[in-house]
């Protein structure tokens, strides 16, 4: 046997390459991947990765697109999605954010641009690979919107659906509503603000809005504050619903009296009515049918500041004659709103408000942001029947 001629501790560190004439290792030749000049996995990865995204976008846009097309051009689509298949994504996706204790949606609003610059900083040399997260996020996000939102804006009116009997609108029922609310904000006295479990109290009073309207029934999340409402304020915001967390959300720096009102307003998109003009009259008919007395009044204002503004648009005096007869508390609750408005008047107001009108009407509400205001044919339907009959 010949005697290595090389130092040990050389050849056990690689430095070089030695074989004796019985040396019985594996003479195999290396694995394509590791022979000088091979080609690498890296690109291939790549191109698996990438068909990998183009594919998930695709399905979930298409799968968007189908919702779509389905509630526009299939009758009675919208109400069977809205009885059978939307109650599902409510009761898993809308528990789950329903446990947070803060607004998820605004959380993950702030947490994104966050996480896309992580994105970018980790993938500097490989930017398209953001960008497939990005599609496919988008791609997901539209899934969510059509599923949970949607879908939703083809269904049966609520007041179609729970019989209510529609009136012509006449300047002596719009008259005779402003005199009785005008009455309900005179007898309460004076109400002090209460907010104290705001999002329990909204859920108490749809719940038992839903005893006696059928599909206002069942489960429903608190609605939740938004911490940081500034912007929304100055956008002219007074609540929101997020269909991608299904959570309602309310700015919590408005008037106080329009808080009960705006949280009972945004669960009624949660139950699955995104009309404005519906969501309004849900949420005017939960504060004034519950047994809180702070609700009852979030209601009656509102119902003032719709009427009123529609009777004072058509006879001023009459206006002005009930409007003095209100209680100096109440005047001081409506300029402390009306100040709190000018405040924040901008030009992101302005902006949010013709995007939302273009948004609205993109989506069946043929009048827009003007949709909100024409609540007050349903307050005057409601009065016929249930104060007048």
């Amino acid at each position: 046997m010949r005697k290595n001629v090389f130092p040990k501790t050389l050849a056990r560190r690689g430095k070089i390459s030695y074989m004796s004439d019985h040396d019985t290792r594996d003479k195999r030749p290396p694995k394509a991947d590791q022979r000088d000049g091979a080609p690498s996995r890296q690109p291939v990865r790549g191109a698996r990765s990438a068909r990998a995204a183009v594919f998930a976008c695709a399905i979930l846009l298409i799968g968007a697109a189908a919702l779509a097309i389905l509630a526009r051009k299939v009758p009675g689509f919208g109400d069977f999605y809205a009885s059978n298949i939307y109650p599902v994504w409510q009761g898993s996706l809308g528990r789950i954010a329903g446990i947070i204790p803060f607004s998820l949606s605004e959380a993950i609003l702030y947490a994104l641009p966050v996480l896309l610059i992580i994105d970018i900083i980790v993938n500097r040399k490989r930017l398209l690979r953001v960008v497939k997260h990005l599609a496919v996020l988008a791609s997901a996000l539209a899934v969510l919107y059509s599923a949970n939102c949607g879908v939703n804006y083809y269904r049966t009116s609520f007041s179609r659906t729970e019989g209510l009997d529609r009136v012509e609108p006449s300047s002596e029922l719009l008259i005779g509503f402003c005199e009785y609310t005008a009455e309900k904000l005179i007898g309460e006295g004076g109400a002090e603000a209460d907010l104290t479990d705001l999002g329990e109290r909204a859920v108490g009073a749809m719940s038992s809005l839903g005893d006696r309207y059928p599909t206002l029934s069942g489960f429903y999340p608190e609605p939740k504050p938004i911490l940081n409402s500034e912007p929304f304020s100055s956008m002219g915001v007074t609540g929101i619903y997020s269909p991608f967390t299904i959570e309602a959300n309310y700015n919590r720096d408005i008037t106080p009296y329009n808080l009960p009102f705006t949280a009972c307003h945004e669960l009624s998109h949660l139950k699955g009515y995104m009309n404005e003009k519906e969501a309004n009259y849900i949420g005017w008919l939960a504060c004034i049918s519950s047994d809180d007395s702070y609700f009852n009044h979030s209601g009656w204002m509102m119902a003032w500041v719709y009427a009123g503004n529609a009777l004072a648009a058509e006879d001023r005096d009459a206006f002005l004659v009930l409007r003095s007869s209100l209680p100096d508390s109440v005047i001081s609750e409506l300029e402390e709103n009306n100040a709190f408005w000018r405040e924040h008047e901008t030009k992101a107001s302005e902006v949010q408000d013709k995007v939302n009108d273009a948004y609205l009407k993109a989506n069946g509400q043929e009048n827009g942001v003007v949709d909100y205001g024409l609540v007050v044919d349903l307050m005057l339907s409601w009065y016929s029947s249930e104060i007048l009959h």
